[in-house]
Order: structure tokens, then sequence, then C-alpha cells
């Protein structure tokens, strides 16, 4: 899914949308919640989306295209950019997942939350784990100059981040007070 999918989920979350005492809490709810809707999914598409609702891809997307840009031709080995590259996207991730949430609050008409407790922390933590675990998994990962690392364990771990994101959702979700 997307960055989109994570700030429409805490945009849900809002105790000024819809009905006051809502936010999505279960999987299906917060499935529904991730396509924009207030009502919740089947439990197929609920488990597709518990899978990948938490995956930034937004920023990865971008980490992707930057990486490419920097590769000299014809090489294959990390260069020492690669980490530079990975700590700004690092750090962008749950800015990024901010500025859209906040979009999307603006766009409503309600005030900008400038207050930290009031911001998507769980989204802005979780996308920010799913990028780590992203990163990871790339071909040209700057985690590749480590001798442990290796496609196998890369792939495990992009599947098991993303799973327990999933699960975890509904222990973090919480009302977004305005």
């Amino acid at each position: 899914m997307s960055i989109a999918s994570m700030t429409e989920i805490a945009f849900q979350s809002r105790t000024d949308i819809g009905e006051a005492n809502y936010f999505p809490k279960t999987f299906t709810e917060i499935a529904g919640a991730a396509g924009g809707k207030v009502t919740p999914e089947s439990q197929v598409n609920a488990a597709i989306r518990t899978l990948t609702t938490y995956v930034p891809t937004e920023t990865l997307t971008l980490y992707v295209a930057v990486l490419a840009a920097l590769q000299p031709p014809g090489k294959e080995t990390v260069s020492g950019p690669s980490w530079a590259i990975f700590w700004c996207f690092l750090i962008a991730t749950p800015l990024v997942i901010w500025l859209v949430y906040i979009t999307k609050v603006k766009t409503a008409g309600m005030p900008i939350p400038w207050a930290p407790l009031k911001w998507p922390l769980w989204e802005m933590a979780a996308g920010t784990i799913a990028y780590v675990a992203w990163a990871f998994a790339l071909p040209t990962t700057p985690f590749g100059s480590f001798l442990w690392y290796s496609t196998g364990l890369a792939g495990v771990i992009v599947l098991i981040t993303s799973t327990v994101l999933g699960l975890l959702a509904p222990l973090f979700a919480r009302p977004l007070n305005p």
C-alpha cells in the first residue's frame, strides 16, 4: 500500500471525523480505513491489506530511484554514499507520513495538530520500521556490506516485518483527538 493508506487510517481515527466514539481497531476496520472507508473490509481483503498497509511505498520508490541514479554504471557493490542515502530516507519517512497526514487534516478544513501526541505516531513508527526492512531487502542495500547479510534473510525479514506490523496495528489503534 502506501503512506496514503497509513495516513488515511490515522485520519479515520480522529474523534472529529464520523462518529465521535468510533475509531478503527480491528483488522477488518483498519483495512477498511486504509481504503478510506468507515466500514470494515471482508476477511480476505483485510488479510491482504494487513500485509501491505504499512509499506511506505512513496519513500521507498524515491530511495530506490536515488540509489539507482547514484550507482556507478556496471558496479554491483554498495558504494559509500548508500549509507548516507539510507539515513536520509530513514529520517524522511516519518516526516513524510506526518506531512501527508496534516495535508489530509488541512484539506478537510480542520486545524493542524501541532502537538506530538496528536500525531499519527503508530503510523509514523510502523512506516519507519517497514522502510528499514524493505531497504534491507533491496539488491543494492548498504546492509550488503555486512558479512552476515543474505538475500534469503532479507526476504524473511520483509515478510515477518510486514506481518508483525499488521498484527500489532489493532493493539496500537487509538483515537486521535484534534
